[in-house]
């Protein structure tokens, strides 16, 4: 089990924010608007995915107008005018604060679009806390790779398995797993997590690292 930590990098969405809705919500106005109807189960298939991967998922459903570029410029903007801070999860941001009275090392690790998680950051009053982001805009692959995580770790300063990864899907935990650093999973569902630390209420969080 590990002993110290530097640095906590956190996911996006499901971990600081709560924007599934929201990110399904635009994606399918746009898809209406090019011949495709998407459903909340069709959409199942989008979920933790990067802009590109769900690109190549929808291409081929869409009609001939459609195009990658109109895809991501579009569902982008959309999201960042629809975005409200209510979207916020209390119970994390709280940790992020504490964690930051540490004077650890904080970011964000996300599969996102860079201008939609920078929007995330800021919307949740979090840009004076992350030292950096790591994005689906500047990291590829994105996760469930490795590569977001060793980049965060790099960026830093750090070993990888001197770095907190605090996650809540699956594909977020394969990546920090993958990548060696000690994970926090959050998950919001009951099942068995490959997790140094599951987290449930948030209690759990171990601060003893950072000590």
């Amino acid at each position: 089990m590990p002993t110290k930590a530097h640095a906590v990098f956190w996911d996006m969405d499901g971990t600081l924010i709560d924007t599934e809705d929201l990110h399904f919500e635009v994606i399918r106005d746009w898809c209406a608007e090019y011949g495709y109807t998407l459903t909340e189960e069709g959409n199942k298939e989008l979920i933790a995915k990067t802009m590109p991967e769900k690109w190549s998922i929808l291409a081929s459903r869409l009609n001939d107008e459609a195009s990658e570029e109109k895809f991501r410029r579009d569902c982008e903007d959309w999201y960042i005018e629809r975005l409200t801070a209510d979207k916020g999860l209390e119970r994390s941001i709280k940790i992020v604060h504490e964690v930051a009275k540490r004077g650890i090392v904080q970011a964000c690790v996300s599969n996102g679009e860079h201008n939609v998680v920078k929007a995330n950051v800021e919307i949740l009053g979090l840009t004076d806390i992350f030292s950096f982001l790591v994005t689906g805009g500047n990291c590829d692959p994105g996760k469930p790779a490795p590569d977001p995580y060793l980049m965060a770790a790099k960026q830093a300063g750090f070993e990888p398995s001197e770095c907190i990864a605090v996650e809540d899907s699956v594909v977020g935990m394969k990546a920090a797993r993958a990548a060696g650093l000690i994970l926090c999973g959050w998950p919001h569902y009951e099942g068995d997590y490959d997790v140094d630390y599951l987290l449930k209420t948030g209690d759990e969080f171990p601060f003893e690292l950072l000590d």
